[in-house]
């Protein structure tokens, strides 16, 4: 049996890995038409010129290709499968440098992914992309205003990448404790210790 199961694991994963490889094959991926893809039609023609000027600015300025794509549909996967086999039809960024970034919004299912190439991953972390959509795209969206939640999540993203990420990262970190709660259990403790002594020589 220990025999069995040493190749039969392996051979679980290989399968598991080409069921996700043919079902992102058959993702109905938008072709890549420009900075932004708006395959949603959920962003105004206006604020959609003020992104690409943004994003075309960002990317003469550091070499970095942040493209913003909505789509109808994910296809029955999950956001973060769509968005990496989307990243990667499109090939996104430098290729020696995988430095590109994909902010994906699905209005329909309500989900939205920023995807980012190894070459920035310790910039622009999980956390900070997590903050960015839940802090800055998320309560635009919820009003309905889908452009506006669009370009304040690209400034989001092109702020962090441009190093300027500090009330980001502040906010990723959460409330940081003051004195007072760094003290409090050395305080108690002591206070407790003080009751403990007086009761015992009364």
């Amino acid at each position: 049996m220990r025999g069995a199961a040493r190749w039969l694991a392996p051979l679980f994963f290989l399968v598991a890995a080409l069921m996700a490889s043919l079902a992102v094959a058959a993702a109905n991926y938008p072709p890549l038409t420009g900075r932004v893809t708006d395959q949603a039609n959920i962003i105004p023609p206006s604020t959609r010129s003020a992104i690409e000027t943004k994003l075309k600015e960002f990317e003469d300025k550091s070499g970095i290709q942040l493209v913003v794509a909505s789509v109808n549909s994910l296809d029955g996967l999950d956001v973060e499968t769509y968005a990496n086999g989307l990243f990667r039809a499109w090939k996104l960024g430098e290729a020696k440098k995988n430095n590109g970034v994909l902010f994906l919004i699905a209005p329909n299912e309500r989900k939205m992914r920023i995807e980012v190439g190894y070459g920035l991953e310790g910039t622009l972390t999980d956390a900070l992309s997590k903050i960015i959509l839940t802090s800055a795209v998320a309560p635009k969206f919820k009003a309905r205003d889908y452009g506006a939640g669009v370009e304040r999540g690209v400034e989001g993203i092109i702020e962090v990448l441009s190093g300027d990420s500090a009330e980001w990262t502040k906010r990723a970190r959460g409330p940081q404790p003051t004195t007072f709660d760094e003290l409090a259990p050395l305080i108690f403790f002591a206070l407790f210790l003080f009751i403990v002594v007086w009761m015992a020589r009364s």
